[in-house]
């Protein structure tokens, strides 16, 4: 990949672990659409966009952002959550609007994605399919 003046400026402020990071988020879009030209400045671009229009929406009430660190929680606790999480959605669906049952959804089910991973059994060695 040809790193260009304007790319390198971008990455001034970005810890080692961040410049990986967005190599290998550069990679995996290449790699999907080789025709699309994906650089480190056209991610800045996009990532501007996207921070502006999460703030405008934010600020108007017409999107809920929710950011939340699991680093320090256990394995037990992301189990909890994960339990109280899918039975909060289930009543949502009986006893509220499918537009209620729609947004709890929508917020619940990146968390709970996140979590079916991190719960996902630890075997070293074991391929799946075996």
């Amino acid at each position: 990949m040809m790193s260009t003046e304007k790319d390198s400026m971008l990455r001034v402020r970005l810890t080692q672990r961040q410049s990986d990071e967005l190599d290998a988020i550069i990679d995996e879009l290449q790699a999907q659409m080789p025709e699309a030209s994906v650089t480190t400045s056209s991610i800045a671009r996009y990532a501007l966009e996207k921070y502006v229009s999460d703030h405008i929406a934010k600020r108007d009430g017409t999107k809920i952002l929710i950011e939340i660190s699991t680093a320090d929680a256990t394995e037990e606790d992301i189990k909890n959550l994960y339990g109280l999480l899918s039975k909060l959605f289930d009543e949502t669906k009986e006893n509220y609007s499918p537009m209620v049952h729609y947004m709890v959804g929508e917020i619940l089910e990146p968390v709970m994605m996140k979590m079916a991973s991190l719960m996902k059994p630890k075997k070293p060695g074991v391929k799946a399919g075996e």
